[in-house]
């Protein structure tokens, strides 16, 4: 039986009902789920994934952002 242990980060509004769920794998990739309202509930929702390679690049451009 092998196991397999992740990190899981959560941004959560609860007023207006939407959230981001960041997660890894094993290879690094960091994986960004974003719902909103009834998106959470019928599954639909939206996917970023983000290679362990860039994820510099991403928080980088990020804090220009802000």
């Amino acid at each position: 039986m092998t196991y397999q242990i992740t990190k899981e980060i959560r941004i959560l509004h609860e007023q207006d009902d939407w959230d981001y769920v960041f997660t890894t794998d094993e290879y690094g990739t960091v994986s960004v789920i974003s719902s909103e309202g009834l998106e959470a509930m019928t599954g639909k929702t939206t996917t970023i994934y983000i290679p362990k390679d860039c994820i510099q690049h991403f928080i980088d451009a990020l804090e220009q952002l802000k």
